[in-house]
């Protein structure tokens, strides 16, 4: 409500209740027309509802009679009021309620006529109950008006006779007043723009009289103003034409209120007011609207404003937030109190001044206090970015770093060049500068931007780089090297274009110049994870004596003289060693992958050691590596192959194939082993299959895979899907064997429920048999089937195959082989299955198969095998059977040959490994790196090859196995293996320094080490009455004609061009070593050799291990191509 009396902006109530009731005399008597008459001036909306009560007892002519002012002469107080629309919500209030009450009136600071004429009219319209006390109040209000009253109360008292007496008072007309501006002028030195100190000064009594009309003008803008969201865009509306065209103090009203709504006119206005204070006041607004509209030649005069007022603030702030645009020389000194200034306000410095600051402030060493001035700055320039380098090579800020590189997005070729070759600059700063210039294809830079790419150990622009110029591979061959070690996982780039980029780089190491990117150490932990280690004093130096201590006793635990047993707490504490260690970002990348590759070997050694335990650690070992975000390809592909040769269940892995290479082969693989290890062997035969199918160009791989797929068919007993896939891939399902393909077909036969075809298909197979196995042969006809049938009844536990419903139709074939009169050996073996459901009485079994070996003495010896390993006996029987077998082998053993012990295996008979020519040139390898490097500790690069070898040597070395070079493949390796150059060639894939190679390896000293290796794997010699030359091996070869023609498609494909025998006009055969190989083998496996259980190839070759399951069934030697699968002949 608005306070009675004095007005705050210049005139009296009284004023303006004067000017609305001079309109009545037109209005008439009419009460309608007179209520409109005194509303229609302006002066009425400055009246309180306090004023505009007594404006309607004029209005309506109020007597004492008439009690309402709200109705006309003599209206009825009964007449019923008007009711609200929702009714109930009580009687409107009229305007005679908003008379003000006689005890408030008398409190108020109005005019003594004004609380007189209020009394009056209460008490006329109380009557009786009117308060007499209030009687010597009004006594003293109208002494108080005997002194004069404003002519308004005379016109009152005319109009409304219920306040009649105040016609009785002399009228006085209102003097002039003489106010003081000052005050006023000084409240005006603040900003037009700061809406809160604008109203406060509109509401300051003026220092001029104004008219109801700019009254009212500056009523509704300061209501506006107190309304919270001001429409200034109505402002000039309002203001015209009352308050437009004004002189003296008005105009200063006027000029500020222009410039509050930024309206051109405002400088002109003020500029109109001349001398004094005012003038001075006016110039400052007139120069603060000047700098806002881009006059900025009063640009120093505004700078220097040094009030504390609002508007010396605003003077300030507008001047040093448009300081850009001024061409004035400012000092550091000048851009840091202009920094103060904006600062008080929230504001800032534009962007270049902000550099210049901070270009100031880091030149004097103050890069703290530079960082707070650009922070958030814009770079528009290489100096700006340059700045900005020389502040983050001291101090870390996300937000300066971020605003850095959104720049460099933009930045000219100068600017990136500035940023790449900033000393200081962060190395991920500098590689995206490096990256931008790479991408704009310029020659120029080369150089240096590849340094910067090595520097940021940004693998895949180095590769990517490297891709598309080959030659860089030449010129900086330990880079490729490096990022053949760390290139990431998840890297688009094909393994095959890496591996040739590779072997480049290797063929031209040794002729190119040093590195001045990499570091010593850098260059010697690339040696040391890609062949061949050097220089590892770099290496040493990096480490404390923790670090290097347990950095020398892991790597020789996992060196071939070593027990493979690694404590996990020494790689540990090689990580903290590297952790505390001084080293720039690429050391500490190589370092990370050393830590790998010696995990990798634990896990590798773990596994070829055995054990749950140790199986476990490993797995949990490997699942981690593969869940680094920094996983790198090298790694995958070593957790991989693990996988593959050991059957490992890596869920980890699995979830890396998913997300980064769900549609290749080896997902499928990894999927497949998961499957296999919780028991789900039908889906991991499933995806075994789908593998297969997705290794097509790899027949080798296929076909092995292929293999696994059928094995886990045969164990979920899915003979329908595996008899299916050996008919729709005849070529790929070639290297099964044929037992096999039986076994899977009569399952598949009893299951659609044809047993009699099933008992048929098996008669056939050992007529078939007989047939080829019958010239010199003994016996009858008939005999030599019963005896292929008996050998397919005992093919499910020699491969470790479900018995049924194998077994079982096997036994249907026999009864319809055999006569009906059955024979004493029958008799023989009814009578010790019935023991085995009775008794089982350990004397009872020995005597049963004793008097079966008198006629096959290795039938009476499987028949105690059975027994021993059925589970159904205790320590004790077992035991006991263990040693009749021993003894019962023992009498015999002479007319038992090697090939037909393999299913004894509780005789714990040791296998007769003949070692491949691959193997021992692997080997080889081996042995000559561990004596090259400095440490003789050898090279930590795992591979499948290095883990066999070292897996044939462990066992050897532990009597469990007895190794033997054949004739052929000790011919070959020593050829290969005549002269240095000859073996150099061998390391097409390791890097090997010459000159050590050169000052090292002689002659002499690579026969010796020749030497060492064929003493190493060679522990038992071959009688010289032993030979295979009265083998036919030709149809065999015939019989796998298309094996052998797949794998020499490969290997042609390949690049290579093999060494093959011609058979029938065909070079697809194996070459004439391997065939030897093949028929030594063959020999001994058909001979009688003391305390040997099976004979076994130990070779890579595809032309063994892809028919290993046939030579095994044709010749008796078995066929073992990686350690885990040396492991299960052995353990």
């Amino acid at each position: 409500m608005e306070v009675p009396g004095e007005n705050p902006r210049g005139r009296p109530m009284e004023d303006y209740l004067h000017e609305c009731l001079e309109l009545l005399q037109r209005a008439g008597d009419d009460v309608g027309r007179r209520r409109k008459a005194i509303q229609r001036p302006k002066a009425w909306s400055l009246l309180p509802f306090e004023w505009r009560a007594l404006a309607f007892l004029a209005a309506n002519k109020a007597a004492p009679e008439a009690i309402g002012i709200g109705g006309g002469v003599g209206r009825d107080r009964s007449q019923p009021q008007r009711i609200g629309r929702r009714g109930g919500r009580g009687r409107i209030k009229s305007m005679d309620d908003r008379l003000e009450g006689p005890f408030d009136v008398l409190v108020s600071d109005a005019p003594a006529a004004y609380k007189l004429a209020v009394l009056c009219a209460h008490k006329g319209k109380s009557g009786t109950s009117w308060d007499s006390s209030l009687d010597s109040k009004m006594s003293g209000l109208r002494s108080e008006c005997e002194e004069g009253i404003h002519p308004v109360w005379r016109r009152l008292a005319r109009e409304a006779p219920l306040i009649a007496e105040m016609a009785q008072f002399p009228v006085i007309e209102a003097a002039d007043r003489d106010i003081d501006s000052g005050d006023w002028l000084d409240a005006a030195c603040f900003d037009p723009l700061d809406r809160v100190r604008l109203r406060e000064w509109l509401s300051m009594e003026l220092p001029f009289t104004t008219n109801s009309e700019q009254a009212h003008a500056l009523q509704r803008i300061r209501q506006d103003l107190t309304g919270g969201r001001s429409r200034p865009g109505m402002w000039m509306r309002w203001m015209s034409p009352s308050l437009r065209g004004l002189s003296g103090e008005g105009a200063l009203l006027e000029g500020v209120l222009l410039a509050s709504v930024s309206e051109d006119t405002a400088r002109e206005v003020l500029g109109s007011l001349k001398g004094g204070a005012i003038s001075e006041l006016a110039n400052r607004h007139s120069m603060l609207i000047g700098m806002r509209s881009g006059d900025f030649s009063g640009w120093r005069a505004c700078a220097n404003q040094e009030g504390d007022d609002g508007l010396s603030e605003a003077l300030r702030v507008s001047a040093w937030k448009n300081v850009e645009s001024c061409s004035v020389e400012l000092s550091a000194a000048d851009l840091l109190n202009g920094v103060e200034i904006l600062s008080h306000v929230g504001e800032s410095l534009p962007s270049p001044l902000r550099w210049r600051v901070a270009s100031s402030l880091v030149s004097q060493g103050n890069v703290n206090e530079a960082l707070g001035f650009i922070e958030d700055a814009v770079f528009s320039d290489g100096e700006h970015a340059s700045t900005a380098l020389d502040i983050l090579s001291e101090v870390e800020s996300e937000i300066l770093t971020r605003t850095l590189r959104e720049s460099i997005v933009s930045m000219s070729e100068s600017g990136l060049l500035m940023v790449m070759r900033h000393e200081g600059a962060p190395i991920q700063i500098g590689l995206q500068a490096a990256s931008k210039l790479w991408e704009s294809k310029s020659i120029r830079h080369t150089d240096e931007i590849l340094n910067i790419f090595t520097k940021a150990a940004d693998i895949e622009s180095l590769v990517t780089a490297f891709e598309r110029d080959p030659s860089l591979s030449m010129a900086y061959p330990h880079r490729m090297l490096m990022s053949w070690h760390l290139l990431l996982g998840s890297s688009q780039i094909n393994r095959d274009s890496l591996a040739d980029l590779r072997k480049t780089a290797l063929k031209s190491i040794d002729n190119s110049a040093g590195d001045d990117a990499l570091s010593d150490a850098s260059v010697a932990l690339i040696s040391l994870l890609d062949g061949l280690p050097r220089d590892m004093d770099s290496v040493h130096g990096k480490l404390d004596s923790d670090g290097l201590r347990s950095l020398n006793e892991v790597r020789r635990a996992l060196s071939p003289d070593g027990d493979g047993v690694v404590k996990e707490s020494k790689i540990e504490n090689l990580q903290d060693s590297i952790q505390r260690a001084d080293l720039n970002h690429l050391e500490k990348r190589l370092f990370g992958a050393l830590i790998i590759a010696l995990q990798l070997n634990r896990a590798a050694m773990d596994l070829q050691i055995g054990g749950e335990e140790s199986e476990k650690g490993a797995v949990e070992s490997l699942g981690q590596l593969c869940e680094l975000d920094s996983a790198a390809m090298r790694t995958i592909a070593a957790v991989t192959n693990l996988v593959i040769e050991h059957n490992l269940g890596v869920p980890a892995l699995e979830d890396w194939y998913r997300e980064h290479d769900r549609t290749g082969p080896e997902f499928q693989i990894v999927r497949a082993a998961i499957l296999r290890a919780s028991g789900d062997r039908l889906n991991a035969a499933r995806a075994y299959k789908d593998a297969s199918m997705k290794l097509k160009l790899d027949f080798e791989r296929s076909a092995l895979v292929l293999r696994k797929s059928l094995i886990e068919f045969a164990h979920a007993a899915g003979w329908r899907e595996a008899v299916s896939l050996v008919n729709a891939h005849p070529a790929l399902s070639s290297s099964v064997t044929k037992r096999f393909k039986l076994y899977l077909r009569t399952c598949k036969r009893y299951e659609d429920g044809d047993t009699s075809a099933a008992s048929t298909g098996l008669i056939e197979f050992a007529a078939q048999e007989e047939e080829l196995s019958r010239n010199g042969a003994s016996g009858s006809i008939r005999d030599r089937r019963v005896e292929v049938l008996e050998g397919l009844y005992r093919y499910p536990d020699e491969h470790g195959l479900p018995p049924d419903p194998f077994q079982g139709r096997v036994r249907a074939a026999l009864q319809e082989v055999r006569t009906s009169k059955a024979s004493r050996q029958t008799d023989l073996e009814r009578r010790f299955m019935i023991e085995m459901r009775g008794k089982k009485d350990p004397r009872e079994i020995t005597i049963l198969a004793m008097e079966v070996a008198d006629t096959d003495p290795i039938k009476g010896l499987w028949m105690l095998e059975k027994a021993i390993t059925s589970g159904d006996l205790d320590a004790k029987q077992s035991n006991t059977l263990k040693k009749s077998q021993r003894a019962l082998f023992v009498s015999h053993s002479g007319t038992i040959p090697v090939k037909q012990r393999r299913p004894l295996r509780n005789l714990s008979l040791k296998p007769l490994i003949m070692v491949d020519t691959n193997i021992l040139i692997e080997a080889l390898k081996d042995d000559l790196i561990k004596e090259l490097s400095a440490d003789n500790l050898g090279s930590l690069n795992w591979t499948v090859e290095r883990a066999f070898h070292w897996m044939l040597r462990r066992r050897a070395g532990e009597g469990r196995i007895l190794l033997h070079i054949p004739p052929a493949a000790r011919g070959e390796f020593m050829h290969r293996a005549k002269n240095p150059d000859s073996v150099l060639r061998m390391f097409s894939d390791t890097y090997i320094d010459k000159a050590i190679w050169s000052e090292m390896v002689d002659d002499a000293f690579l026969m010796q080490r020749v030497d060492s290796i064929c003493r190493a794997f060679n522990s038992w010699n071959q009688p010289a009455k032993v030979r295979g030359e009265e083998i036919d091996l030709e149809d065999f070869l015939l019989g796998h004609r298309e094996v052998f023609q797949r794998v020499d498609e490969q290997k042609r494909r390949g690049g290579r061009s093999p060494m093959r025998t011609s058979i029938k006009g065909e070079d697809i055969y194996p070459e004439k070593g391997d065939r030897d190989i093949m028929l030594d083998a063959a020999a001994l496996a058909s001979t009688s050799i003391s305390d040997v259980g099976s004979v076994l190839v130990a070779t890579r070759d595809s032309d063994f291990r892809l028919v290993s399951r046939a030579l095994e069934e044709e010749y008796g030697f078995g066929v073992v191509g990686d350690a885990q699968q040396l492991n299960d002949r052995v353990l």
